[in-house]
């Protein structure tokens, strides 16, 4: 199935997805009549829902959306699909539940409600593990499979292969490799070569080959037009596997710039204004109500920290922000007043002989971090994102650590990715920024409603914090 074809074919399960919601609505309408209507009374005529029906059948698509479920229900493994069904669903029945109760509506209680996520996981199930066996059918049994043949034997080329081999539903069968030359072919041991460019002609017509996937190595680019010039003379489609996939395997986007194409190799989801405004606008919502829940909070340990030991109730540090741009973070002071040289450049250890009484318990409770929700209203920093830096080590750490500077392509977090998988505090700087490049690459909203749930989780069982 080409990329045209799978467009379509979610468009279509899309729409699919909806009637089936609706019709998991009507099942559980009358499973929670027959069943438990002599125990809390019969539900309305199902009309009075139909509201209810219509948002389910646009929220619940809209959720699996957000989830990948329609992206990977093709290539996961069963057992993901199923997860990603159940969260979605879930997730979605939660929204609608909220939904019904600030609007008022109190016409469906939690035990229906439990019932239609239940009917509508089965139902959605059902729907894709028919799909799935249908199209594995037909991608194994299909007259009409995409003849392909590989140009060239670079390791693109060998990978691109085995990956293609490995995917049940795609309706592409590769034919073997042709070689540059008879040396290359003689020298190569790949034994799915069948033949070199000069019988490119022979050996498409022979197998009714229509596309060629050119995967030449680096130091073969030389011989692209030549290779492209034949392909064309033989009326067959062409695509390119560039050598240096290493750098284009995620987040890529190719851009025409006066004519001109351009890849854009580390293109991220925040790069999107309105993903950028939908971050915003969590960080801004979600700052505003930590600080006016959490105000009498604030007033006892500015208070502990004052009576505790002398010096100002907040620290400021200059960190490093989006863009390289530095900033100065607030927390609530848990260390004795130090020298301007060793804030800048020691790190805290465990037992750390400048870490106050009180200082520690605001340290292994996090409590200490409170002041940083200014800062994100501010706009300095977000409440998910990678933990800001001093100076001094982005400078150590950007000569050390691969790939370390990317972490500033977006705003700095109170908690991470990184954080919510133990990485704090002494630990690996390497699985970090994997952690905090890993969230910069895959950023949803969703992602950070989930950091922000497990932030809470990991409070309490901290072991790194000191």
């Amino acid at each position: 199935m080409n990329n045209n074809r799978f467009k379509f074919f979610v468009k279509s399960i899309l729409l699919m997805d909806g009637l089936l919601t609706a019709c998991s609505f009507y099942i559980a309408y009358y499973i929670r009549n027959i069943f438990f209507g002599s125990l809390y009374g019969h539900l309305s005529p199902f009309t009075r829902y139909t509201w209810i029906v219509l948002m389910a059948a646009i929220i619940i698509p809209i959720v699996m959306t957000v989830f990948k479920s329609y992206e990977k229900m093709l290539e996961d493994k069963y057992r993901l699909l199923i997860t990603r069904i159940i969260l979605s669903i879930f997730t979605s029945v939660i929204g609608i539940s909220a939904i019904l109760f600030l609007s008022g509506d109190k016409s469906l209680s939690r035990l229906f409600l439990g019932i239609f996520g239940c009917t509508e996981v089965i139902v959605i199930l059902l729907e894709r593990t028919v799909l799935r066996v249908l199209i594995y059918f037909y991608a194994k049994n299909s007259v009409h499979k995409r003849n392909i043949l590989i140009i060239g034997c670079d390791k693109v080329g060998k990978l691109y292969y085995e990956r293609i081999k490995e995917q049940k539903h795609l309706d592409i069968n590769i034919i073997g490799f042709l070689a540059l030359n008879e040396l290359q072919k003689a020298a190569d041991d790949n034994k799915n070569i069948i033949g070199t460019i000069d019988e490119l002609g022979t050996i498409a017509k022979q197998h009714n080959v229509m596309e060629v996937i050119v995967a030449l190595s680096a130091t073969e680019y030389g011989h692209l037009k030549d290779v492209i010039s034949l392909c064309d003379r033989e009326g067959l489609r062409v695509s390119i596997l560039p050598a240096y996939y290493e750098l284009l395997k995620v987040n890529m986007r190719v851009e025409n710039m006066l004519g001109i194409p351009i890849i854009n190799v580390r293109d991220v989801p925040l790069d999107s204004v309105g993903n950028r405004v939908l971050k915003r606008t969590f960080d801004i919502i979600v700052s505003l109500l930590a600080i006016i829940l959490l105000s009498p909070v604030y007033i006892i340990v500015g208070l502990g920290v004052k009576l505790t030991s002398p010096g100002p109730i907040l620290f400021k540090q200059e960190r490093v922000g989006a863009g390289n741009k530095p900033f100065m973070m607030l927390k609530f002071r848990s260390m004795c007043v130090q020298k301007e040289e060793e804030e800048k450049t020691k790190w805290t250890t465990p037992n750390d002989a400048r870490v106050t009484r009180f200082g520690a318990f605001i340290r292994r409770t996090s409590l200490d971090e409170l002041p940083q929700f200014f800062n994100v209203l501010k706009g300095d920093m977000s409440i998910i994102g990678p933990r800001p830096e001093r100076p001094y080590w982005v400078e150590k750490f950007k000569e050390e650590v691969p790939e370390y500077m990317l972490r500033h392509y977006i705003k700095t977090g109170i908690t991470g990715w990184a954080q919510v998988n133990g990485l704090r505090g002494d630990t690996s700087i390497e699985e970090r920024i994997n952690c905090d490049n890993f969230y910069i690459r895959n950023w949803s909203i969703w992602m950070d409603i989930k950091i922000v749930f497990m932030t809470i989780m990991e409070t309490l069982i901290k072991k790194n914090a000191y």
